[in-house]
């Protein structure tokens, strides 16, 4: 037997976060076989912090088996539930409590309660709408004072529910026919009005690119829509794994922001979990840790961040403002744009051109930057460069990239949101293989002559899953 003893290095610094996995299956779901030592396992092993555990109608602890593990160092667990409709999209709840004495846990029902056979619409009886599923989870028996809800891959809320969120206010077409299709009440809410305003949007759920392609494509304007009328909601990154092969967990995670020394597995609160991600303090990414700040330039020395304890809106006597962008990144997650969304050169999104889709946004950045020499593309006042950092020497490739980017905007003159993308760009930089091994190109690696040094040769531009981070919104008051 051969002994092998391996540091890992941290090189990343999320110090005054935690990472958390919204939304995560195991065994106590009817669509994931996945043991409660496993799925503890792969979390700690991914280096996610905080194991959300959201089984169809059902509500779990992972804790007994994080600490038979011996893993209570590295992970821990907040108690959920992804309430489950047939018709209008599925919805988490956490934290919540679990009542032992029933096989659920105390599960949301989102149907309205009934007389026996009576549970029909020919007896006036309907599933709960949006609102009514929100305040039902927010105040039924297993709730707690923190438990908030997201909208989970949101494309299969609003596009049933026929949402368009480019509407003052967003307004949904549903017919008659389209109602009672889905059960739901003819009149109640008012026709148009189903359209309800949830706490947080789960719009980048998984792993692969295809995942990604869903958040920039077809998802990410939907929320800026909503951002341009002032409905502040906030973006979440999960993976809704729920397999033990092809793990999701190495996938798309969201940091939540923690009070001061509360930012370790052991001392973290749900609680306070939800409480960030109800303010918008969270920020998203696969491979890369992308924070922002909003700074006003009237002297003032008000700032606007993600930070627990601090304000995610800043005013600026005069309207002028920086944007200021901080993106770190292990050496095997390459990056090599940064992208500006806001509302201070009018509307981003775009709807989706799909007939069969109109009701999904993407949007674009109204400034681009591209690292090394000026790209035709970037936009603004040039490129920027990125620092390697060697974090731990006596580790051979602790290295993380960095940079810190500022945008200035004088003389705003209405409310005005920001949010930063940073991401990798196909031909340029590499995938992040072997880490998140999904969607390389067969054919020019297993087509090589040597395999192994195909792999191992960067495979730029050959597929592959790119790095990709992106922040929650700040706000400069008018």
């Amino acid at each position: 037997m051969t002994s092998l003893e391996a540091t890992i290095a941290h090189v990343v610094d999320t110090a005054g976060f935690v990472s958390s996995d919204f939304h995560v299956h195991g065994i106590a779901s009817p669509d994931s076989q996945v043991n409660d030592v496993n799925r503890a396992n792969q979390f700690a092993g991914e280096g996610v912090e905080n194991l959300v555990a959201t089984d169809h109608h059902v509500h779990k602890d992972y804790l007994p088996a994080i600490a038979a593990a011996g893993l209570s160092q590295w992970v821990t667990s907040t108690v959920g539930e992804e309430i489950t409709t047939f018709d209008y999209g599925h919805f988490n709840s956490y934290p919540v409590s679990i009542d032992p004495s029933v096989p659920s846990g105390g599960s949301t029902d989102w149907g309205v309660a009934a007389p026996p056979g009576r549970d029909f619409p020919q007896y006036d009886t309907y599933n709960l709408a949006p609102e009514g599923v929100y305040d039902l989870a927010t105040t039924n028996a297993q709730s707690t004072p923190a438990t908030t809800v997201q909208v989970n891959h949101i494309d299969s809320h609003f596009a049933p529910l026929k949402i368009d969120t480019s509407q003052v206010p967003p307004l949904d077409s549903m017919s008659a026919e389209d109602r009672a299709n889905r059960r739901l009440a003819p009149d109640d809410p008012p026709p148009g009005r189903l359209f309800f305003g949830f706490p947080a949007l789960e719009l980048w759920n998984g792993n692969d690119r295809g995942h990604q392609s869903e958040f920039l494509d077809e998802r990410i304007g939907i929320w800026m829509n909503l951002l341009d009328q002032g409905l502040a909601t906030t973006a979440i990154a999960d993976t809704d794994t729920h397999r033990f092969h092809n793990l999701r967990t190495a996938g798309a995670r969201s940091w939540t922001a923690a009070p001061p020394a509360r930012d370790e597995p052991a001392r973290l609160q749900p609680a306070e979990v939800a409480a960030s991600v109800d303010a918008g303090r969270v920020v998203g990414g696969q491979g890369i840790y992308v924070r922002s700040r909003l700074l006003a330039d009237d002297g003032s020395g008000a700032v606007a961040d993600h930070d627990w304890g601090g304000a995610t809106t800043v005013r600026s006597a005069d309207g002028s403002v920086t944007f200021e962008v901080t993106v770190q990144s292990p050496a095997w997650a390459q990056w090599d744009r940064v992208e500006v969304y806001s509302n201070a050169g009018g509307n981003v999104s775009s709807r989706v051109l799909d007939p069969g889709a109109p009701y999904l946004y993407t949007a674009t950045p109204l400034i681009t930057r591209s690292e090394g020499d000026c790209d035709p593309e970037s936009t603004g006042d040039g490129h920027f460069d990125i620092d390697v950092v060697a974090v731990d020497p006596d580790v051979e490739g602790a290295d993380r990239w960095e940079a810190t980017l500022r945008f200035s905007f004088p003389e705003l003159t209405a409310d005005t949101w920001f949010v930063a993308v940073v991401k990798g760009s196909d031909g340029l930089c590499g995938p992040m293989f072997p880490v998140y091994p999904s969607d390389l190109e067969v054919a020019p690696n297993l087509g090589a002559p040597d395999v192994l040094a195909a792999l191992v040769d960067g495979n730029v531009n050959e597929g592959g899953t790119m790095a990709l981070g992106s922040t929650n919104a700040l706000y400069y008051e008018h």
